[in-house]
């Protein structure tokens, strides 16, 4: 079960690094009076990362009967995953010469309304529908499976593994619930960072995994 965590726990930081976007949206909604909105963001967003592993990791078990190592076809997807995320860093490497972005998009101002039904659905969406998160839950879902034939040891890693990748998403609440009124401050100059360099580091570390996550695949080949 470690070990597994700890084959995984690469995928995991990067994770937290390559979801430092939607720190805005943590930012935005820790800072409406009431925070039910912001905890139904992480609970959506833990569940569908939860959902999505559990899903890959299962469907790999299925194909591995007996304990024997990863089937063919799950190493030729984490192949795929590892170029899939090269190329989502190659087109935001693109996306930064030709970007005319300036301040949070549209869409951010709903988040003022937003009810924790809702918010609860786009955390879960934004883990399971969004391609770039749902490749990086899936490679370190499929990498714990290859660690670990044990199906407990198997979910406490994810969850493990869940838990890690979700610090970014979390660190407002921590900030807050530990700094009070001064964590405004912090805020602000995360939120100022996150539309500097957010992109750019998220390039940078799709680019990392997926080099990372193709070349441990070659190995099982």
């Amino acid at each position: 079960m470690f070990a597994a965590f700890i084959e995984a726990s690469p995928i995991a930081v990067g994770i937290v690094l390559a979801t430092l976007p939607l720190i805005s949206v943590s930012l935005f909604l820790i800072r409406r009076p009431e925070r039910s909105a912001h905890n139904a963001f992480l609970g959506g967003w833990a569940v569908g990362a939860m959902f999505v592993g559990s899903l890959a990791i299962a469907i790999s078990d299925i194909s591995t009967p007996n304990r024997q190592p990863p089937a063919a076809w799950v190493v030729w997807c984490r192949l795929l995953l590892g170029l899939c995320l090269v190329a989502l860093a190659a087109r935001k490497f693109v996306s930064l010469s030709s970007s005319k972005e300036n301040g949070p998009p549209e869409w951010m101002a709903a988040l003022e309304s937003l009810q924790p039904v809702k918010a609860f659905a786009l955390g879960a969406g934004l883990a399971t529908l969004n391609p770039k998160n749902a490749a990086l839950f899936v490679s370190g879902a499929l990498t714990i499976a290859a660690a670990t034939y044990a199906p407990v040891s198997q979910l406490v890693a994810l969850a493990f593994f869940v838990a890690v990748s979700s610090l970014g998403l979390a660190m407002p609440f921590a900030f807050s619930l530990t700094l009070g009124e001064r964590a405004e401050r912090i805020f602000l100059g995360l939120s100022e960072l996150m539309e500097k360099y957010s992109k750019l580091i998220v390039a940078i570390v799709l680019a990392v995994l997926g080099v990372m996550v193709f070349a441990n695949a070659v190995t099982d080949l």
